[in-house]
């Protein structure tokens, strides 16, 4: 009976032996090489920073452009971004600013009105339209109806923007240089304003001057930014607005990239500034929001443009479709990291007993232990925080002249900066798994200096604005 149990215990062993083999195999072979080619090629992007990014020569012709605003309660904000583009550099007879007022309950109608806009008002009971996307559609829907062929390019922006006074002169260039589809560069307005706020401005700044800036170099597409995206007439003329997801830029320049061969170019002297959210909630709601439906976008247009790859041989596919891959990848770091490496130090962490055919003796479960407990260690403070810190320090340095801020009220920004991907890989992975509410976010003072109409806005108290979190 003594020598059955422990043959009995012997094969336990060995199974749970070959379990061990093949979660390492799982996670050392397969996962760390996913996470290695993904963040592999945004490390390369980084390393090669100092490649001067594509500049577009001055353009011959001033295209007319119509400028497209969605808003949904904006009556703090709305008026300022208008006043702000009619100080563009551009000619005023070049460009027209449309504000579709988007299931309002304010006077944010009147106000576009009387700042100088073209306002429609558009009015859904259905939650599952209230979304940029839906309005922007209603939007274009009008604008074909009653001015179709008026513009040769559109830009759009969000309610709460500032822009610099050549954004549109700026974007008039690359269009006029063949450009079908491009963003900006994304400042924050209120930068300073807090760590919060300071850390997810620091995340769009380093995106631009890393990743957007690199590909630039090459003549490579990047993903849309949202605020400041511009675009042919001629996409709109063919197709309306088809992407009504809660990433609608995201999936504008997948749908352009996969249906049309359209590729995004950055306009890197185009610089929007964005109002960043100056809470932990706010910021966890935003990217919740933003990861369920990237997500989405990964397994429909990210898949496609994985396979035209194959198809078309361009670069921007694969690249393209790796960006939306971190989202995936992110939740299955956040899921099955923290489980296997728990696991594991357990496993080598207890004494397994002695036995006739198989045994781990106490010193074995020690040094494994502490093997992987060093290996957690080492790759949480090189890999992790110093890494990120860097980042940040860098893209400081190399954007100080554009960041509108003392570097010196910025250094408890770049020590916390890993802070935002925790919180970033938080939200991210309950996003994908959560359908999100409806939420009230704050709006933030603005402190940049660019052409407004309102110089004295970042005396203003904070505001609020409704917007979608589905």
């Amino acid at each position: 009976m003594i020598y059955f149990g422990a043959a009995a215990f012997g094969a336990f062993m060995e199974l749970w032996d070959k379990i061990n083999e093949i979660l390492m195999i799982i996670n050392d072979q397969v996962l760390m090489t996913l996470i290695g080619v993904v963040f592999g090629i945004q490390i390369l992007y980084i390393l090669l920073f100092f490649f001067k990014a594509k500049v577009y020569p001055k353009a011959k012709v001033q295209h007319k452009f119509g400028i497209v605003i969605p808003a949904r309660n904006e009556k703090d904000v709305i008026a300022d971004t208008i006043k702000c583009l009619l100080n563009s550099d551009y000619p005023r007879d070049k460009f027209d600013i449309y504000v579709v007022a988007d299931n309002c309950t304010d006077n944010t109608a009147e106000l576009a009105r009387n700042a100088g806009a073209i306002v429609y008002e558009r009015f859904d009971p259905d939650p599952k339209h209230h979304k940029a996307g839906y309005a922007l559609k209603y939007l274009f829907e009008k604008i074909m109806e009653e001015h179709k062929g008026e513009y040769e390019a559109f830009i759009k922006f969000d309610a709460d923007n500032l822009m610099e006074p050549d954004y549109i002169s700026r974007m008039n260039d690359a269009f006029d240089y063949g450009v079908k589809c491009a963003r900006g560069y994304s400042n924050s307005k209120n930068i300073d304003q807090n760590i919060v706020a300071g850390i997810s401005g620091l995340w769009y700044i380093r995106d631009c001057r890393f990743a957007s800036h690199f590909r630039s170099v090459i003549g490579q597409g990047t993903m849309l930014g949202g605020a400041g995206m511009m675009f042919a007439a001629e996409i709109i003329e063919k197709h309306g607005w088809d992407c009504l997801s809660s990433s609608d830029d995201s999936e504008f320049t997948m749908r352009r990239l996969n249906q049309d061969k359209i590729k995004t170019m950055y306009v890197k002297d185009a610089i929007v500034y964005e109002d960043q959210p100056a809470t932990i909630k706010d910021t966890f709601a935003k990217y919740m929001r933003m990861a369920r439906a990237i997500h989405n976008l990964f397994w429909t247009q990210g898949i496609k443009s994985f396979f035209l790859f194959f198809v078309r041989w361009k670069w921007t596919y694969l690249d393209m479709f790796m960006t939306l891959m971190f989202i995936p990848i992110c939740v299955l770091m956040c899921i099955w990291l923290p489980i296997y490496y728990i696991y594991i130090m357990l496993f080598y962490g207890i004494m397994l007993f002695k036995n006739g055919v198989h045994y781990y003796d106490l010193g074995t479960g020690q040094e494994m232990f502490w093997k992987y407990l060093t290996t957690i260690g080492y790759a949480l403070a090189f890999a992790f925080v110093t890494a990120f810190i860097l980042q940040a320090l860098l893209a400081v340095v190399l954007e100080r002249k554009r960041i509108k801020a003392p570097i010196r009220k910025l250094i408890p920004t770049i020590l916390l900066f890993p802070l935002f991907m925790i919180i970033y890989a938080a939200a991210i992975t309950i996003g994908v798994f959560k359908k999100p509410k409806w939420k009230q976010v704050k709006r933030n003072a603005s402190k940049v200096s660019v052409a407004t109409a309102s110089p004295d806005a970042g005396d203003a108290p904070p505001a609020t604005e409704e917007v979608s979190n589905e």
